[in-house]
């Protein structure tokens, strides 16, 4: 049995059914890539996003293995008494893989046990110009990789972060040139949705403790290509090919941290790493896409005017999710065999997020496609789109209770967590700092 990490807060967490974990499989030396899933369903696939952080892609770059498990036992230990730790743990699902290279990381190097390079084993979105290739591994895929793309093409991603280390600075798309140039021009290639990466690098790099003041990269952020071309990399495949927004985040110049510096390394990021899951996933625009004629969810594309970049409703709800800086937008919706509907958004700047909701008219009905707005949390929805919606949270309070069901099993494997977490009190109690072997701990029990 796989743990991430320490403290009898988390137990409770566990024990009152707001995290889960699971393995996405394997590396190359047989070891389990674990993942923790954080959400007051977990498990359930409702009408809530999904956001991910990646640790330790590098095997010599483990912040990711302190940062995560900190980030869950925050979340846990706060959830009864913070706003913040209750809207992130009830308003989404948060995935942590806290090592993506356990094998590396073991060999303190770089690549995975393969001497592979996993930031340039995906396949290149510049090189294949096809999304249906870019979703298929390439020859030559890791275990590592395969196991990635598969997790993340199943799981309804919107956003994700990827933690690595050697520089202060968080990273947003395009990586690469067209011309796949290896050069360093130092000019930017941006993506379509440059304006919202530029704010989701930015809102992290001013919740860090100094990442914004930095003198070499203005602002704290810098364009991947700009920087240095990467090609193969997990940063643009995300968004291309699977529909996540996604940014890397470099949170150390020494990739190795000594023990007494990594409460510290926990200080300078908490505050973005709260932040940013919550303005990706719960700051933009969601909604529901369903038919006119019975309710049913529809697997709709969502589109933004003037961003060459779409994102899909998702089944079994209908739900979509797309990230997006503050500001007016037009937002429409499409599916073949209905006609298109499309409504004016504004995003706020508090971060709330604005909800559209569609209701789709096939094409030849009487009437007409039609949607309907609100501000995040409000309970504004009318007409046949809120209908559904009733509809769609009664059938994910039903599988939320078969989940339930599913997971006893983890309540009992959530003891031994307990008496983890009894051991690290005493430790505690007795002088001793056991977070300052996190690096390490991510093992076996």
């Amino acid at each position: 049995m796989q743990t991430f990490f320490c403290g009898a807060a988390c137990c409770w967490c566990l024990l009152a059914h707001h995290a889960m974990s699971c393995s996405i499989g394997k590396s190359v030396g047989g070891a389990e890539l674990w993942v923790l899933e954080i959400s007051d369903t977990p498990g359930v696939r409702d009408a809530k996003p999904h956001f991910k952080y990646v640790g330790n892609m590098h095997g010599n770059e483990p912040s990711g293995r302190m940062l995560l498990p900190q980030l869950a036992e925050w979340l846990c230990s706060n959830y009864e008494s913070n706003d913040t730790a209750q809207r992130l743990v009830d308003g989404l699902h948060t995935h942590l893989l806290v090592t993506m290279n356990p094998d590396g990381f073991a060999a303190r190097k770089r690549e995975n046990g393969n001497n592979v390079d996993l930031n340039r084993n995906f396949p290149d979105p510049i090189e294949l110009r096809s999304t249906e290739k870019m979703k298929q591994p390439l020859p030559n895929a890791q275990p590592e990789t395969v196991a990635m793309m598969k997790w993340t093409l199943e799981t309804p991603f919107v956003a994700s972060a990827n933690l690595h280390e050697g520089a202060i600075v968080a990273n947003y798309p395009f990586d690469g040139y067209p011309d796949h140039s290896e050069k360093l021009t130092g000019q930017r290639n941006p993506a379509p949705d440059d304006k919202a990466f530029q704010f989701f690098a930015k809102l992290y790099a001013k919740k860090h403790a100094y990442m914004a003041a930095s003198k070499e990269y203005p602002d704290g952020i810098t364009n991947g290509a700009q920087w240095y071309p990467v090609y193969g990399g997990m940063q643009d495949w995300n968004y291309l090919a699977a529909e996540c927004m996604a940014i890397t985040l470099e949170l150390s110049e020494a990739k190795w941290r000594p023990e007494p510096h990594l409460p510290l390394l926990w200080q300078e990021n908490r505050e973005a790493l709260l932040a940013l899951p919550l303005a990706a996933a719960l700051g933009g625009i969601s909604g529901t896409a369903v038919s006119a004629a019975d309710g049913s969810p529809l697997p709709a594309t969502v589109m933004l005017d003037g961003i060459a970049w779409n994102t899909s409703a998702r089944l079994p709800a209908g739900y979509f999710n797309r990230p997006a800086a503050p500001g007016s937008y037009t937002l429409r919706v499409v599916h073949p065999g209905y006609q298109p509907a499309s409504a004016a958004v504004i995003v706020p700047e508090d971060g709330s997020g604005v909800v559209a909701n569609f209701t789709l008219a096939q094409v030849g009905a009487d009437s007409s496609s039609s949607s309907s707005s609100s501000g995040a949390g409000s309970n504004a929805n009318t007409g046949k789109s809120g209908k559904s919606l009733i509809k769609l949270a009664k059938a994910a309070a039903v599988e939320h209770e078969k989940q339930q069901k599913r997971n006893m099993a983890m309540v009992i494997l959530s003891l031994l967590f307990c008496i983890v977490g009894a051991m690290a009190l005493m430790h505690v109690c007795s002088g001793r700092r056991p977070r300052q072997r996190l690096y390490s701990r991510v093992g076996t029990l």
